[in-house]
C-alpha cells in the first residue's frame, strides 16, 4: 500500500471467535477534557474479549483511547457498564455511519452475563 495516501493497512488481530450480534452502545471517551466526548452506536459483532462498534455519532476517538460504555444485552434489560480501549478505527461502507471502532473490553460489571449472552447467540446460530 502506498504511504501518504491517507489509508492505513489493517492487519487481522482477533484473538477470539466473533459472532454477529447487534446491541446498543452508549459511551464516553476518558481523559479528553472535552464536554462533547460522548458517542452512540451499536455492535456489529462481539467476542468474549471485545466488539466492533458501528458509530452513530461523530467523536474524535483514536487508537489506545480509553472509554467507558454501557449496553443492554436484551431489549428492556438493565444496563451493563464497562470500560475498554479502542484497538482500531475503520471506515464504513455505509456512508450514513461515521465509522467502525474495535474495542477491547478491559473491565465489565457482571461480565458473566456478557459471556452467557454470547454463548446463547452461538447456540442459536448453530441450530
Amino acid at each position: 500500500m502506498e504511504e501518504g495516501v491517507g489509508t492505513k493497512e489493517v492487519y487481522e488481530r482477533r484473538h477470539g471467535y466473533r459472532i454477529s450480534l447487534t446491541l446498543p452502545i452508549e459511551g464516553k471517551c476518558m481523559g479528553t477534557g472535552s464536554e462533547d466526548n460522548s458517542f452512540e452506536g451499536e455492535t456489529k459483532d462481539v467476542s468474549f474479549e471485545g466488539m466492533c462498534v458501528r458509530l452513530h455519532s461523530q467523536v474524535p476517538l483514536h487508537e489506545g483511547q480509553n472509554i467507558t460504555f454501557r449496553t443492554r444485552l436484551y431489549p428492556g434489560d438493565f444496563s451493563l457498564n464497562a470500560e475498554g480501549t479502542v484497538r482500531w478505527i475503520g471506515s464504513c461502507a455505509d456512508s450514513e455511519s461515521p465509522g467502525l471502532v474495535g474495542v477491547k473490553i478491559n473491565r465489565m460489571r457482571r461480565y458473566s452475563l456478557w459471556i452467557e449472552r454470547i454463548e446463547d447467540k452461538i447456540i442459536q446460530t448453530s441450530q
